[in-house]
């Protein structure tokens, strides 16, 4: 997808070379998944993703696609439901991107006071089409795609650009492009997660006996056997991250029958556990903000595994959410990509 937004008459590589970023109104425009804000909403959070042929490629052809995706999200909306309950009754992810817009919005409105920032997610709202929308009547003619996600996978970044690409072919707005599809081996980014490591290690009593645990989100081994770029992006960043520290990396939220990347940070817990470790650090490595997949699976999942496996101490590094560190970091990302 990211080629095919490059190769498109819309996009701008170098994009002061045609447009005044001072003097003209432009937005940044941030892509991320989205998530049901209440329990009644994960039935058809769950049938966007399953229907969405970009992650998911149901079997029995394309014409089967949204009638499985139908079966499936109504069979595991009921349990799914639950545990967004358990996280206070809806997903915090609308909230903390909004939250971290805004603060990259002040940190770019010192310098550039026509800039405007949207936030559109993939399978719930605000949908990516309708905050393009949105874009074009508030007068922008320049915008900056920017992706949530720290590593570039075709199931993150690459099927919120195709979102992009189709409303481009539909509407054929007078407006020019760029994007920002990854920044996980960014220095600044890795000095504000050790950081954040650092500061959760301080919590340990006996540190030097401790394990770093690294949690990224799965993929299926076949996206990564046809050359999906995620695997090796997070690898890359668990180096930079983890240099120093005695650490793993795990991968979490594995569902369905086919096979997943792995270890899986669940079983690999509740083993160190059983191994007799008693103190670990997890990093939600694949997730700058509060979810479900920090909430549940790792703060009450993964913890209470970890716990009665024999691991006294757990402690997960806090997520950026609003950090006005992490949007000023942003901020410079967006800063570079313009005057570049």
């Amino acid at each position: 997808m990211i080629e095919g937004l490059r190769k498109s008459s819309f996009y701008r590589e170098h994009p002061a070379q045609s447009f005044d970023f001072g003097e003209e109104k432009w937005a940044v425009f941030f892509l991320n998944m989205g998530g049901p804000e209440t329990p009644d909403e994960v039935e058809q959070y769950l049938y966007n993703i399953f229907s969405d042929r970009n992650i998911i490629s149901l079997p029995f052809s394309a014409l089967m696609q949204k009638p499985l995706a139908k079966f499936i999200s109504m069979r595991r909306a009921p349990k799914v439901a639950k545990r967004y309950q358990m996280i206070g009754g809806g997903s915090p992810l609308l909230k903390w991107s909004r939250l971290a817009a805004s603060g990259v919005k002040r940190e770019l409105s010192k310098k550039y006071p026509d800039v405007e920032v949207f936030v559109g997610m993939r399978y719930a709202e605000p949908f990516i089409k309708d905050e393009l929308d949105a874009a074009i009547d508030e007068g922008c003619r320049h915008i900056v795609l920017f992706s949530m996600y720290p590593h570039y996978s075709k199931v993150t970044t690459g099927t919120a650009l195709a979102q992009v690409i189709e409303w481009l072919e539909d509407k054929h707005p007078e407006i020019t492009l760029s994007v920002i599809d990854r920044w996980s081996d960014d220095h600044r980014y890795i000095d504000l997660m050790r950081h954040k490591i650092d500061t959760a290690w301080q919590k340990l009593k006996n540190p030097e006996k401790a394990k770093l645990i690294f949690s990224a989100h799965a993929v299926p081994q076949k996206l990564v056997d046809a050359g999906d770029p995620y695997y090796h992006e997070v690898i890359k960043n668990v180096e930079l991250a983890g240099e120093g520290y005695d650490y793993i990396l795990t991968f979490q939220s594995r569902t369905g029958p086919v096979k997943w990347v792995g270890p899986d940070s669940l079983q690999t817990i509740i083993e160190l556990g059983q191994a007799g470790l008693e103190e670990a650090v997890i990093v939600p490595i694949s997730f700058v903000s509060d979810h479900i997949e920090t909430l549940y699976e790792i703060v009450m999942q993964m913890k209470e595994a970890a716990l009665k496996a024999g691991i006294k101490n757990f402690i997960r590094t806090e997520s950026f959410n609003d950090d006005p560190n992490f949007a000023a970091f942003w901020a410079g990302l967006i800063e570079e990509k313009i005057n570049a």
